[in-house]
């Protein structure tokens, strides 16, 4: 929100470059994360400076593609974008019944709830069932996709794999650890085996292994699988570890209470599954008011129920509309899946240009939503504070937001960001690049004018919990952002938007171990919360790739930030505060963390101890360039080596 104030958002990178940029109220903060190299050709880049739409209204090279929520309880909730003046689309009616599955082995049962979709059940319990080792075509165009049909004259089935799917990152669990980590599949999968029924592949299974392949399918042939689906219903039970099972009667020896997996119920209404032994439930008094009211009537009932108090006792509205919006993120479920119970119904994307002056500049506000009735024909508004409808109320901590753009020709430089435990990647998707950014809003002091950042008398006109997102282009020809050689990898975050800037290397041209060799960086923000008593606190953190710390600092061994630097903290006034602290080397950055400090202005300073002799480990460094598909990555180390997946350009 830009409504009554600006910010002024500082952007030090090295030891001589400094841009102020003059942003609004919502504008900052920082968080942000690891970057998938693109291919950064000079360019011109002009921002759309109007906010983008949602890809399903204006497809292009400028658009919002997707925005997904996570609850804390692991949901993970794709939105649907509805213009304003349109209605959610009702939910839809379960398509799909999930239900157990028991596998008996000598007459036994050993695993009673193994829980499918029907499809799955069909072809694991059908007397037509054939299981085939796919192992050897993994990595090759010849492995089949679920779906696919074999052609007994051409000897192939009709559907494969993609080639270029095998170099894709994705989530690998670990059986034995039980763990996942970011691998490409050719590396994480090396076996496979295929469900077959009526010459259709109905499942196929991923393994670590191709001898864990072969393992397992010795297990399945000798397995036999039973469809619980009527037991859970009827009785609400499913068989023991152990009990016996009369093919003929259908019967088990022994039963217990079902128990229906964590994931199942959670992913049950974001997928419209219905779920064997779970009855529909009768609906609520809030329901059956819902199903009588007026429109208006709906709306005022939407925003006081979600902790709907005792009868008589009279509850205020959670928000009230602000400023006009084009349409909001929501889901058909949103309340049902616990979204409604800060005041709002959606979320709307902000994102764009900075402005007519600074279009090589991309910000994504994520803010919350208030929509009106069918009697207002759905307009939809700011989920205002009530009182202060020219601020937000605030995002839902316990949520992560995930949204994906397409932003052109733009390659994104250092990131800025107002959010905790953000993620940011980047893709070159042929006719433009993408960027998906991810993270949890964080409370922001906001001030109502400049001043009230100085000092320790300041007064926030709102704190509002936001998630928001800026970076200059690298890859503009015509700003001069940056120094060139940099990735443009580096971020930095905090929730003190009156002034906020990447660490500056004070004195690059020491001789090490002097002594004298610091960083020193800002930010700020009004010292008392808007009730004139509580201090706002702050955090502060900043990821550096070890090759920009070489090559604007002279640091040329990551690994003696650990031990060469040590934080300290002023607040403006003249004292210390007490705050947490760490410098910690990871993947070859160095990372700064400090938080729990007192706003508004502190010193932040991280310098060389004094005496500290730096190593010689990283003296013989070379570069090499590494390929994954349109994706590049440049390695500087004593003897680099390609990122798993990634080709030595040679």
């Amino acid at each position: 929100m830009r409504e009554d104030h600006s910010l002024a958002f500082t952007y030090l990178y090295g030891g001589n470059v400094k841009r102020t940029l003059i942003a609004g109220a919502s504008a900052l903060a920082l968080i942000a994360s690891l970057f998938v190299a693109v291919p950064a050709t000079a360019a011109t880049i002009k921002l759309p400076i109007t906010d983008m739409n949602a890809c399903s209204v204006a497809n292009g090279i400028y658009c919002v593609e997707s925005v997904e929520v996570t609850t804390a309880d692991g949901k993970r909730i794709p939105l649907e974008y509805v213009l304003a003046g349109q209605a959610v689309p009702a939910a839809k009616a379960p398509t799909d019944l999930m239900a157990p599955v028991a596998r008996i082995k000598d007459n036994k049962v050993y695993d009673n709830n193994w829980w499918m979709n029907q499809y799955m059940r069909e072809a694991i319990t059908s007397p037509k069932l054939s299981i085939i080792d796919f192992s050897s075509l993994l990595g090759t165009a010849a492995h089949p996709e679920q779906g696919a049909k074999y052609d007994t004259k051409k000897k192939i089935y009709d559907i494969t794999k993609a080639t270029e799917s095998y170099s894709q990152e994705i989530d690998c669990y670990d059986q034995t650890s039980r763990n996942s980590s970011k691998k490409v599949f050719s590396e994480c999968y090396r076996g496979s085996l295929g469900f077959i029924v009526d010459n259709e592949v109905r499942m196929i299974f991923y393994y670590q292994t191709p001898e864990f392949a072969a393992k397992e399918l010795v297990q399945f042939k000798a397995t036999k699988y039973v469809d619980l689906t009527e037991l859970t219903n009827t009785e609400k039970r499913r068989p023991t570890f152990g009990a016996t099972y009369d093919a003929a009667t259908k019967k088990f020896s022994a039963t217990e209470p079902i128990i229906i997996p964590i994931w199942v119920t959670r992913e049950s209404i974001i997928n419209g599954w219905a779920i064997a032994g779970v009855a529909t439930a009768a609906p609520t008094v809030a329901d059956a008011t819902e199903a009588t009211a007026t429109d208006a009537e709906k709306t005022e009932l939407a925003a006081t129920t979600a902790n709907a108090p005792e009868p008589g006792v009279a509850v205020a509205a959670m928000s009230e509309p602000g400023r006009v919006l084009a349409g909001r993120w929501t889901h058909s479920n949103w309340k049902n899946l616990g979204l409604g119970d800060l005041g709002y119904d959606g979320l709307f994307v902000t994102a764009g240009g900075l402005g007519e002056y600074q279009r090589s500049w991309l910000k994504v506000d994520v803010v919350p939503t208030l929509t009106k009735g069918e009697a207002d024909k759905y307009a939809v508004n700011l989920a205002g504070q009530v009182g202060n409808k020219a601020y937000a109320v605030n995002l839902d901590p316990d949520i992560s937001i995930k949204v994906k753009l397409h932003i052109g020709e733009m390659v994104a430089g250092v990131t800025f960001a107002i959010g905790t435990g953000v993620a940011v990647n980047q893709q070159n998707e042929g006719e433009y690049n993408t960027i998906t950014l991810s993270g949890s809003p964080v409370s922001v002091a906001l001030a109502a004018k400049k001043t009230d950042c100085s000092g320790e008398t300041g007064i926030a006109k709102a704190n509002v919990r936001q998630f928001q997102f800026y970076s200059p282009a690298q890859n503009d020809d015509t700003t001069g952002f940056g120094v060139e050689g940099t990735s443009g990898d580096m971020f930095v975050g905090s929730n003190g938007v009156c002034d906020l800037s990447s660490p500056v290397w004070a004195d690059p041209d020491k001789n090490p171990g002097s002594g004298d060799e610091y960083f020193t960086w800002s930010t700020a923000a009004p010292h008392f919360a808007p009730d004139g008593t509580t201090v706002n606190k702050g955090f502060y953190k900043a990821v550096i790739p070890a090759a920009d710390a070489a090559l604007l600092w002279g640091l040329n061994n990551p690994n003696d930030a650990v031990t060469a630097l040590q934080i300290s903290l002023t607040t403006e006034e003249g004292g210390t505060t007490a705050f947490t602290k760490s410098i910690s080397v990871k993947n070859n950055k160095i990372i700064i963390d400090v938080a729990g400090f007192d706003y508004s202005r502190p010193k932040l300073k991280v310098g060389i101890k004094k005496g500290f002799k730096p190593s010689k480990a990283m003296s013989n460094k070379t570069t090499i360039t590494c390929v994954l598909g349109k994706s590049v990555k440049k390695i500087t180390n004593v003897k680099p080596k390609c990122p798993a997946g990634y080709v030595k350009k040679k």
